[in-house]
């Protein structure tokens, strides 16, 4: 699926009426005033319902985009990533596609690499990445025992975003058959330059956000960068926009189904231009077994059993 382009393409110019003669041009212009002078009633669109208070639902969705962050630490899931290497003109040079599955503990996320351009890695390198976490996690376990607050780190960007943002109600639009508020948005201060990434990307992003009312959920986000982004001393972006799409998971929350991010800048003294597409999908509720989508029988070469259908 195509990336949803944010300006529509225009309508075909209209076609000419080729005008015989003097008879036909008045009769023309009597049938146009008796058009615009009848009575249109039946064919006006109804009313669209009010927009709720901008400043409650906005906190409400902020609140609720940080249970999605917490949520995010209770499920595995898949993420199927493709990454596009685009040349100056904006085509593809080359692309990848790589599918993990994101796995949670208590103390990080954990990645793990399965499948490059369709090809399933080998056993041997599976096992050694189940090492290497397994290693990794005996280690925050020790750190814990020193510091029992130790928790993941967030893993999304849309509650700063959120709370770093002034929005402005535009319209309502159906988003897969949900009523939804499309809210511009754009930052409220000047954007940061000295913090961490994404403090620094959360408050210098402009765009729209679709937003369920009855829900108090985000249902898509387009953003851009306001200004150029220095993330640290290697990489600079002149510019960064996306979408990010998110969907109901097993009747209980909204989270990540899909994005599309497109950056260009410099990597040291190279250019960079790239696209990612994220497909997140296989959502499953977490267990102790840090393993558990590999180790899960319904695991299939291409990864586990879908089970994220929306339930209404």
């Amino acid at each position: 699926m195509k990336p949803r382009n944010i300006f529509d393409p225009r309508p075909d110019a209209l076609k000419r009426f080729l005008v015989k003669s003097s008879k036909n041009f008045l009769s023309y212009i009597v049938a146009a005033v008796a058009i615009f002078n009848t009575p249109v009633l039946a064919q006006d669109s109804p009313a669209q319902p009010s927009f709720p208070d901008t400043d409650t639902l906005i906190s409400r969705v902020a609140s609720h985009q940080k249970d999605v962050e917490a949520l995010l630490t209770e499920y595995t899931f898949t993420d199927k990533t493709t990454l596009y290497t685009l040349d100056k003109a904006g085509a593809v040079r080359s692309q990848h596609t790589d599918t993990y599955y994101i796995t949670p503990t208590p103390y990080e996320v954990f990645t793990l690499h399965i499948s490059h351009d369709g090809q399933p890695l080998s056993q041997q390198n599976l096992e050694h990445q189940e090492k290497e976490v397994e290693r990794k996690l005996k280690a925050d376990e020790r750190k814990a025992q020193k510091n029992p607050n130790v928790r993941p780190k967030d893993a999304v960007l849309v509650a700063g975003i959120v709370l770093k943002s002034r929005f402005e109600p535009l319209k309502w639009e159906d988003v897969d058959g949900t009523p939804a508020i499309v809210y511009s948005f754009m930052p409220k201060s000047q954007p940061l330059r000295h913090g961490t990434s994404d403090d620094k990307i959360a408050s210098d992003m402009e765009g729209k956000m679709w937003i369920n009312p009855d829900a108090g959920e985000v249902a898509r986000m387009q953003f851009t960068s306001v200004s150029p982004l220095g993330l640290n001393f290697v990489v600079s972006v002149k510019s960064f926009q996306g979408v990010v799409d998110q969907r109901k998971v097993n009747g209980e929350a909204w989270l990540p189904s899909r994005q599309d991010l497109v950056a260009q800048g410099r990597q040291l003294v190279a250019g960079l231009r790239t696209r990612q597409v994220s497909e997140f999908s296989d959502y499953l509720k977490a267990t102790t077994d840090v393993f558990q989508p590999i180790h899960s029988p319904s695991t299939a070469a291409d990864g586990p059993k879908a089970r994220n259908e929306s339930k209404e």
